[in-house]
């Protein structure tokens, strides 16, 4: 009777403690409602005050040393160059192969290369 108890017990101090945290998910999920108007409050406060005069910036000292920057050019990517007599030779190896030997190369002509694009 006592192993009894003690897993009633257990199911239900499990089963409470799942109730309590959904209840808490659910009274966070209702407090969303005000965040848009916490959004609004916010940002009524910053434009008010980018509204307020600016600051006048300091006036440039010309004896001061600008940091020396980098010249950042673009780097132009250029694919490299396919030999397509590679290229065929694989595609021939894999025809003859994949015909089980059936097919002789000599006999196979690759007239033009064009990629597919097989996304499923």
């Amino acid at each position: 009777m006592n192993i009894y108890l003690q897993a009633l017990l257990n199911t239900a101090m499990g089963m409470a403690t799942v109730f309590m945290v959904l209840i808490l998910i659910s009274m966070i999920i209702s407090l969303f409602v005000y965040v848009p108007k916490f959004e609004r409050k916010l940002r009524h406060f910053s434009i008010k005050r980018k509204r307020r005069a600016p600051k006048k910036p300091a006036p440039a000292d010309p004896n001061r040393k600008r940091p020396k920057r980098p010249i950042l050019r673009p780097e132009i990517y250029k694919e490299p160059e396919i030999d397509n007599n590679e290229l065929i030779a694989v595609i021939m190896a894999a025809i003859v192969a994949s015909e089980g030997g059936a097919v002789s190369a000599d006999k196979l002509v690759v007239r033009s290369i064009k990629r597919v694009n097989r996304r499923r």
